[in-house]
């Protein structure tokens, strides 16, 4: 390749733009990465990514700023990306969402502090608990029964929570789910600015939203204090790239500070530039890019009904929980194939299609501008090839499956904070001998990653028949040793 050939932005991508003027410089390289310019790696290696690939794999050397204290390209390219998604100031992420979440609760709360939230929040919110000594207090979640996914908090609920609980610091809020609904945002906002909380938003699946009119809103749009979205799962950022919005400038020190210890001291220059060229393309073309998938994934959702195939519809979710869904994400069920999510991901897989995620009993599936025609086509043929097995019971999950967490009959009783638990004194003992005794742990099968049991909780008989699915009758689990 020859950069001086590549078409310039003229400061429309500033970090990208400075990778690729100091890149053309050519200069002999006596700094880290050691592999300098994929010289020292593995032939394979270096002739699949190419020379050029690992010749922008660069560290913090002059121009290129730093992502720890940000004043040059860095710092201009998150402006960029601030202006672009309606924020006072975002961050780049190059460990995640995670990251994000962990950082704000890091920031927002002190030991004791309590955080409202669902418990279907990701695994990374807990994590954040643990490391903030903050406490945990959860909503009441609407589920849709089959397939067993959440759905959402009602404001009702939350009204009624911030009433029991008038010193909470925080609102979690899940805007989508990893399913594609959306809760009532707006109201669960508004509900908790008036009782003084601030409001963090996992929009992890959703950094797309506004982007269409048929797509649900941005949270940011919606009042949320902190936005954080996973730039690489929609946008066309390189994996583990994300951004941080602030809809207000006032705590940028403290989640910066946040964020500096928990995040790599040596961050990848490719992930930050791709977050910058995946805001550039979402300012230049994203309007028209999702208004093409969207219209190619309704009249795929079409194509499939009339097949007898249907897909989970807004009007399947909407309701006082939830108040929509992301057309773009396709959660089907796998009741009209008599067979299992995970069954049905393997037909697919030798029919050439990988989904993101088999439940025991529905699969679910991504469609972005970055699936055309033809290749939604191929998808379509392949779905309508599936075998159906008439009255077939569909056999639980097994393999490499997504686990719901689903709602408990009786959820389990929190006695020790996540921190509290995490920091005692711990060990592993069976899981047949293992009820009534507290969890040191956080169980949060991946994908989705939403927490079956958290640190400090009771572990009853309910909680560990479904650790036996998981980890087998002679599984194990770690807890506090008292």
């Amino acid at each position: 390749m020859c950069y001086n050939n590549i078409v310039k932005t003229q400061g429309q991508a500033p970090l990208w733009e400075a990778l690729l003027n100091y890149r053309r410089q050519r200069l002999n390289s006596w700094h880290t990465p050691g592999h300098k310019d994929g010289a020292y790696t593995w032939p394979s290696w270096r002739q699949a990514l190419g020379e050029e690939t690992l010749g922008l794999d660069l560290t913090e050397v002059p121009g290129l700023d730093n992502l720890a204290c940000p004043g040059g390209a860095i710092r201009a390219a998150q402006e960029k990306a601030a202006a672009f998604y309606g924020a006072a100031r975002t961050f780049f992420l190059v460990n995640g969402a995670s990251s994000g979440l962990m950082a704000v609760i890091l920031a927002v709360c002190r030991p004791g502090d309590e955080v409202i939230l669902p418990r279907y929040a990701h695994r990374s919110v807990f994590n954040g608990l643990i490391l903030s000594g903050a406490r945990p207090v959860y909503m009441e979640t609407e589920w849709l029964a089959s397939p067993g996914i959440p759905l959402g908090v009602t404001p009702a609920v939350l009204a009624r929570t911030l009433k029991a609980h008038p010193r909470a610091r925080l609102l979690l809020l899940v805007h989508p789910t990893y399913e594609g609904i959306v809760p009532h945002s707006r109201e669960l906002i508004a509900l908790a600015h008036d009782h003084g909380l601030v409001v963090l938003v996992d929009a992890a699946h959703g950094a797309h939203f506004g982007l269409d009119p048929m797509l649900p809103p941005s949270p940011l749009a919606l009042g949320g204090d902190y936005v954080v979205q996973s730039t690489h799962k929609t946008m066309g950022a390189l994996t583990q790239a994300a951004m941080l919005h602030l809809r207000e400038a006032g705590t940028g020190d403290a989640i910066a500070a946040a964020l500096n210890l928990l995040q790599t001291t040596s961050p990848s220059y490719l992930l930050l530039a791709s977050l910058d060229v995946a805001r550039l393309r979402a300012e230049e073309r994203g309007r028209r890019d999702w208004g093409r998938t969207v219209a190619r994934a309704l009249r795929l959702r079409e194509k499939l009904a009339a097949a007898g195939i249907p897909c989970l519809a807004p009007a399947d979710v909407t309701g006082p929980a939830a108040s929509g869904l992301d057309v773009t994400r396709l959660l089907l069920p796998a009741a009209p194939f008599g067979v299992s999510g995970p069954e049905i991901a393997a037909f697919l897989r030798r029919a050439g299609q990988e989904i993101e995620l088999a439940g025991p009993d529905y699969i679910l599936l991504i469609i972005t501008p970055g699936d055309g025609g033809a290749k939604i086509n191929s998808l379509l043929k392949a779905l309508l090839a599936l075998p159906r097995v008439a009255g077939r019971v569909p056999p639980e999950a097994n393999g490499k499956a997504g686990a719901s967490p689903g709602p408990w009959t009786v959820p389990p009783r929190q006695v020790l904070t996540p921190r509290e638990a995490w920091l005692a004194p711990r060990r592993e003992i069976p899981l047949k001998e293992a009820e009534g005794r507290i969890c040191a742990e956080l169980i949060a099968p991946c994908p989705p990653g939403l927490a079956l049991v958290v640190p400090g909780e009771v572990l009853t008989g309910e909680v560990i028949a479904r650790l036996v699915c998981l980890r087998g009758p002679e599984g194990k689990v770690l807890v506090v040793d008292e």
